[in-house]
């Protein structure tokens, strides 16, 4: 275990490489490095509180921050161990050995999870200790969009589900890209496809705006009440857009660093971008920047 470490190559001493935190989390985030270690730190404070060892295994780190009264991480790996939750002192709280393949760790409101497995239902979990309390059969992943909202995706479609997963409506079809990340604003919803455009819909799956770019993050911004999204070209420079409901494009700001991990929080206030010089917290509505600060 480490316990508020350092440990890094990035001129600026932490070699980041994701970040994992809900949307509507007003706080923390945790930050993951090579071999599984997680930085967890503290907006408020804008500095990290701690540092300790997860799981890892091949194709990186797969995990969440599950917010409540005793915050959980909870990290898979591809390999053999399966699934483990940690309290946020990195003291394991359990461990899953029995399901491998983990592709993706969805945090939900309730201290619950959705652990993603490769070619099996993903799962639904109790953060705190492991319990598995239900699974999504026909479903690829669970995007958490609000603490009670969460898009549900399928091959070809998505679907809203409420806070207890229940499906709101008909499922949505997508075509034959599957949806990567999504956002609501509570009356549309945008969505980003592997591969594909960005897409604005009502409720109801019309679709009010199509953007035919690649962009690898998105959310909605209540303030100016406009939705931004990570534009990240096959060769070029990365950007910052902000479009309207109709799919205008507002503003558009440059981004000279490589991106290497996104996360909405805040309720769609705040932008958390990992690039090669640390993370970057970026105010959604005046496009003003702050770094992490290494303590």
């Amino acid at each position: 275990m480490i316990v508020n470490g350092s440990v890094g190559s990035a001129p600026w001493g932490l070699d980041l490489l994701d970040v994992a935190a809900p949307p509507w989390e007003e706080d923390l985030l945790v930050t993951a490095r090579p071999k599984g270690v997680v930085d967890v730190w503290s907006l408020v404070r804008g500095t990290r509180c701690t540092t300790f060892e997860t799981m890892w295994g091949s194709g990186g780190w797969r995990g969440a921050l599950v917010p409540g009264e005793h915050p959980v991480v909870v990290a898979g790996a591809w390999e053999r161990h399966g699934i483990c939750g940690y309290d946020l002192t990195g003291q394991r709280l359990w461990q899953d050995p029995s399901r491998t393949n983990v592709e993706a760790v969805t945090a939900l409101a309730g201290g619950r999870v959705v652990v993603t497995h490769l070619r099996r239902a993903p799962r639904v979990l109790e953060a705190a200790t492991g319990k598995e309390v239900g699974t999504l059969r026909g479903a690829l992943r669970v995007i958490a969009l609000t603490s009670d909202l969460s898009l549900e995706v399928g091959s070809g479609w998505c679907r809203l589900l409420d806070r207890s997963l229940n499906p709101l409506g008909s499922r949505i079809a997508t075509g034959l890209n599957t949806v990567w990340c999504a956002a609501s604003d509570g009356e549309h919803l945008a969505i980003t496809e592997i591969g594909g455009p960005l897409r604005i819909l009502d409720s109801d799956g019309r679709e009010r705006a199509r953007i035919a770019e690649h962009f690898r993050h998105v959310l909605h911004d209540p303030v100016t009440n406009s939705w931004i999204a990570v534009h990240e070209p096959t060769g070029g420079k990365n950007s910052l857009f902000r479009f309207s409901n109709e799919g205008e494009l507002l503003e558009r700001r440059p981004w000279d660093l490589r991106i290497r991990g996104t996360a909405t929080m805040r309720g769609g206030r705040t932008l958390i971008l990992i690039t090669d010089q640390g993370g970057q917290v970026v105010d959604c509505a005046d496009w003003s920047v702050r770094r992490l600060q290494v303590t």
